[in-house]
């Protein structure tokens, strides 16, 4: 809620990668100690327009860090958002919170293993006093376990989400106030399969809602980066994923494998190799953390130049 205060359009850039995901989204504003309550209110207000319900928490004052080690209990989940906004802090706070309702020390599923590495506690640091911004303090993801069960994953701070793997036709399917319009027309429909919802002839979206000005925006970056995509990498290469016609002519998506690799992988390798990745990816030095180097985005960077 404050150093760094929180931007509409930079947590509204989160909120579409993490969507995109298709993983369930949990809302969290961390240093709620150093909010009035008119702040909180105000963006409790926002954030449920937006179509969330936000858990605002403490490491200060442990307030809400209860509810959100409850949601995070018993599965594997990634905690994102900008450096600075006590990712790691809020960590050591949900595993030190001992007094989780129905879980003792004694009933530690991971008491075995107290006083490893696997129990160090993450490195924080201040915000920036010249900048006001976060300092990359965490430089490599870090798998962690949780009272409780379950286990979360530390990750390098980053401002810029870069959007990727979101299409203009996906777009709005990440945006929680078009996904309700819709339905609320339903069986009214937009006129056309591929409408965008810009004001084209039978659009059934409206643009009276707050976030409609970043969807434009959004949508315009995602628009360029494909033309330039079209441009310099064209359109030939394969997906990842092929269809094969199953029984009763139902289509079955699987894994196009590469050519002399059909070998499955264990679990255990499996997740080992996404966590070097993700290492290795944060490596670079701390200007390049801020940044996504992608191929593409590489490429724009340096046509523009």
């Amino acid at each position: 809620m404050d150093q760094p205060k929180p931007e509409a359009l930079a947590l509204t850039r989160f909120l579409v990668e993490a969507e995109s995901t298709g993983i369930p989204v949990t809302l969290a504003f961390n240093k709620s100690e150093l909010a009035t309550e008119e702040m909180l209110f105000t963006w409790k207000s926002k954030l449920r327009s937006w179509g969330y319900e936000p858990i605002f928490c403490s490491v200060e004052s442990k307030h809400g860090i209860d509810t959100l080690q409850f949601n995070l209990r018993e599965q594997t989940s990634v905690i994102v958002g900008p450096s600075g906004v006590g990712k790691s802090s809020l960590i050591n706070a949900l595993r030190n919170n001992k007094q989780f309702v129905g879980v003792s020390e004694q009933d530690n599923w991971y008491y075995p293993i107290l006083g490893s590495k696997w129990f160090e506690e993450q490195r924080v640091a201040e915000v920036s006093t010249r900048s006001g911004k976060g300092k990359h303090t965490t430089r490599h993801v870090s798998l962690l376990p949780l009272l409780g069960g379950g286990y979360l994953a530390d990750t390098p701070g980053y401002n810029q989400p870069s959007l990727i793997k979101v299409t203009k036709q996906s777009l709005a399917q990440h945006f929680p106030e078009i996904r309700k319009m819709l339905k609320d027309m339903e069986p009214t429909k937009c006129s056309f399969s591929d409408c965008l919802h810009l004001g084209e002839p039978g659009c059934i979206v409206s643009g009276d809602w707050e976030r409609y000005t970043y969807y434009l925006q959004l949508l315009d970056e995602i628009k360029i980066r494909e033309q330039f995509q079209l441009r310099t990498i064209g359109t030939k290469k394969e997906g990842d994923v092929r269809f094969k016609v199953g029984g009763k002519g139902v289509k079955q998506a699987e894994p196009r494998l590469e050519p002399k690799k059909h070998r499955r992988q264990s679990r255990k390798s499996l997740n080992q190799s996404i966590l070097d990745e993700l290492d290795e990816y944060y490596e670079d030095d701390d200007e390049n953390i801020a940044e996504d180097e992608d191929l593409i985005l590489r490429a724009m960077r340096q046509e523009n130049e």
